[in-house]
């Protein structure tokens, strides 16, 4: 009887001790400060990593992404940690309006970011509408997106026919007083591929011309499938213009002017625009043959940060910085793009909508968007940002001095999107030369007798 009393002794004891404890820690847990919750943002990004388009459209998603990451290394945004869910286009429009559904109804995203291919982003978008999600198109040109009057499309990319007003300006502007002529002695050969890209930047060429009072001697399309383009060339040698403007894709770029050297066509200024004239493809095929050609389109990296925003200039030094560390090479057009459009979203539209609407959803993004309000020389691209709203659908602010008589009414197109001409420099870096607030370096007028087509 005196061991059992023992016994029980020592395990109301042991009980006491044990409970003591449990009171001790449970009241230690609630009595500690508690790490916030962490919310989240879902984006889904979608892009053609396979297939065709694989090349640049993984530039485009791999910004994308880094955008997101070094948001997330400052805090995320407002208390909310930015996660991405990456699907794959295939460079094909019926995967990426497939993929896009998929985002919206698995993952139930509230935003995609995309989608650097134009047939991609007219499929996608049109899911997208249809399911009310915001699609942020980064680097798709084609008008035909913003003008079907979408309320969940935004792009604060430029549209395409806006790239042939720059060169005109240009000519007039820069390279007309260097050669001593005035703009109705100037002479201007346009020449394109004859698809919706090259016949809208040509049309638009041609009518810039005409209003600053170039005098232009020869227009002609080709198609890119074209294996012998010395016809063009020998129209070009006839038309003797001091200025070209071209556009076109590589491999038609490359045959271009490889026959242009072959049968000596001279000129003084020659300008492309964008795509083939702005692809390293382009300079590891004609090597040093392509320097001081001129190329209209948006920023390189090579952009004086000076002319930027001081707070955008630190972002653009960080992601180069950034870019180069981790791939061994500078980040292309696409990757400019796609990074400096997600940035906007991240920095811009994302804390806005939290701040004054609360939660992330489509609806409240769109009020947030229309919002946006960024001046010239805040973001990485020179460009500023406002959309045009589906109340009041406008022109961009360059369409409205191009396109006076006819605007193009767009629907969540970022107005303030312009082109900027660059120039290729020796060692294969196209650097940006106009206008004056972002040039990298000055431009070279006319081209200098080391260039095979000087004249």
């Amino acid at each position: 009887m005196i061991s059992k009393r023992a016994i029980t002794k020592v395990q109301a004891a042991i009980l006491v001790i044990i409970l003591v404890a449990v009171v001790g820690i449970v009241g230690y847990y609630y009595s500690m400060p508690k790490a916030p919750e962490v919310k989240e943002i879902r984006i889904g990004l979608l892009y053609p990593l396979s297939g065709a388009l694989s090349t640049l459209g993984t530039e485009e998603c791999e910004a994308s992404k880094m955008a997101i990451d070094m948001i997330n290394e400052r805090g995320g945004i407002k208390g909310y940690k930015v996660t991405y869910i990456v699907a794959d286009a295939r460079s094909d429009p019926k995967v990426a309006a497939s993929e896009a559904e998929r985002l919206c109804t698995v993952e139930k995203v509230p935003i995609i970011v995309g989608t650097y291919s134009s047939a991609l982003l007219l499929a996608a978008s049109e899911v997208a509408e249809r399911y009310k999600t915001i699609y942020w198109e980064v680097g798709a040109i084609t008008e035909q997106a913003t003008l079907r009057g979408y309320k969940y499309l935004f792009r604060p990319e430029i549209i395409g026919s806006d790239y042939g007003y720059i060169s005109a300006k240009f000519v007039v502007e820069k390279v007309a007083p260097v050669l001593g002529l005035k703009p109705s002695e100037i002479r201007v050969a346009i020449i394109h591929e004859d698809g919706p890209y090259g016949v809208s930047v040509a049309n638009g060429n041609e009518f810039m011309c005409k209003r600053e009072g170039l005098n232009v001697v020869l227009k002609e399309g080709y198609s890119t499938k074209a294996t012998d383009l010395s016809y063009l060339v020998l129209k070009l040698i006839a038309a003797k213009p001091h200025v070209i403007m071209a556009t076109g894709y590589f491999t038609d770029v490359a045959l271009l002017l490889r026959q242009a050297k072959e049968l000596g066509l001279k000129v003084k200024v020659f300008i492309g625009h964008s795509a083939g004239y702005a692809d390293p493809a382009t300079y590891k095929t004609l090597g040093e043959d392509i320097t001081y050609i001129f190329n209209v389109g948006p920023a390189t990296c090579w952009i004086n940060p000076e002319g930027l925003l001081p707070e955008v200039g630190k972002v653009l030094k960080e992601y180069i910085d950034r870019w180069q560390k981790k791939f061994g090479k500078d980040p292309l057009v696409e990757a400019m793009i796609a990074f400096g459009h997600t940035w906007v979203l991240l920095t811009d539209v994302l804390p806005r909508t939290i701040e004054k609407y609360g939660e992330v959803n489509p609806e409240n993004v769109r009020k947030a968007a229309y919002e946006t309000d960024i001046p010239e020389g805040g973001t990485i691209l020179g460009w500023g940002v406002k959309f045009s709203t589906p109340e009041k659908p406008e022109d961009t602010d360059i369409g409205k001095v191009i396109r006076a008589a006819n605007p193009q009414l767009h629907v969540n197109q970022n107005v303030k999107a312009f082109p900027l001409v660059e120039q290729w420099y020796p060692g294969g870096k196209l650097v940006v030369v106009w206008p004056d607030r972002f040039a990298y370096k000055p431009p070279v007028i006319p081209l200098p007798p080391t260039s095979p087509y000087a004249g």
